[in-house]
């Protein structure tokens, strides 16, 4: 009885051992499978970037008993840009949102005191497929606005409505060809481009003011389209970004669309930097303000739009 019970023991034994192994090799098994699993995911995660750019620049004036004169001001700007960008073998998806906002405050304004004087939303996305070396089949949708309603000032107690949300707002929907030779150059050129201008108001002087048809609240054209993109440093900490875009539609063609937007920023340390840009625009299509009878009124002709801006702040990549 006791040689029974001493085999039945060693069975038990050998038993639990060979379990135990077996359960150390899935064991083995599964961690093995987790951690492909893993990778895969780490991998697929490392195709995507998100670089991000967010900032505030202020400026003050103040004068007490300044003999030679002058008027208290304030200007706050802030702005933030953000970006999802993949890349994967021959794939490549940008994707890009933009956002700026600026007030001004002066006491020589006695009504109205605080005035915006920026104001800006943008969102592009980018989608290529490599065809050959630096040349990409691709698709790219572009939409601009503002924010908030802006005016003009004919005189210091009063001020007209010229935009909004969305008034004007442009939409751009297009397929062509991207040439990248470098990572400081890009070129998007495409032939079959769709603009679509959208003013939702329904005050008539706006959509005349934009180059909507009166009474209505959208005009689409057809033509082509053209951007050209450099980002790179001139020397350290020194950075240039430029952003050209050209579109004629075919039933005008020759009447060329301008939006062309530079950047010099200098970076001071990790959070101050100094930047000066600039934003020239030009549209057949929008209509400058005339004075008519005491009244600012979109009855001039098109004009060459141009904006700059020097200031110093705080900025923060991420």
């Amino acid at each position: 009885m006791k040689k029974y019970s001493l085999l039945l023991l060693l069975s038990v034994l050998s038993v639990s051992i060979y379990a135990q192994n077996d359960l150390l090799d899935i064991s083995k098994g599964t961690r093995k499978i987790a951690s492909d699993l893993m990778d895969v995911e780490l991998k697929d995660t490392a195709y995507w970037s998100f670089p991000g750019l967010a900032g505030l620049n202020f400026s003050q004036t103040a004068f007490v008993d300044w003999a030679e004169g002058g008027q208290n001001s304030i200007t706050g700007n802030a702005f933030l840009q953000l970006n999802a960008n993949y890349k994967k073998k021959k794939l490549i998806w940008t994707n890009n949102f933009s956002a700026e906002y600026g007030m001004f405050y002066s006491e020589a304004n006695t009504s109205y005191n605080w005035r915006k004087n920026s104001d800006k939303l943008v969102l592009t996305s980018n989608l290529g497929y490599h065809a050959a070396k630096k040349w990409y089949y691709s698709a790219l949708i572009d939409f601009k606005t503002q924010f908030s309603r802006g005016y003009d000032y004919p005189t210091d107690t009063t001020r007209n409505y010229i935009s909004g949300f969305m008034v004007p707002g442009y939409l751009i929907s297009s397929v062509g060809m991207k040439y990248a030779p470098n990572k400081y150059v890009s070129v998007y050129m495409s032939p079959t481009t769709a603009r679509f201008i959208f003013v939702c108001d329904t005050d008539t002087t706006l959509t005349d003011k934009y180059g909507v048809e009166r009474g209505k609240q959208l005009k689409a054209e057809f033509g082509a389209y053209t951007s050209v993109l450099n980002n790179f440093d001139i020397m350290k900490n020194v950075n240039l970004n430029n952003k050209l875009e050209l579109f004629s539609a075919y039933d005008t063609f020759g009447n060329v669309v301008i939006n062309w937007e530079l950047m010099l920023t200098m970076k001071v340390n990790k959070y101050i930097n100094a930047s000066v840009r600039t934003h020239l625009k030009y549209d057949d299509k929008v209509k400058s303000n005339k004075n008519v009878d005491g009244v600012m009124k979109p009855e001039g002709g098109p004009k060459v739009q141009f904006m700059d801006v020097i200031a110093v702040g705080f900025s923060y990549n991420f």
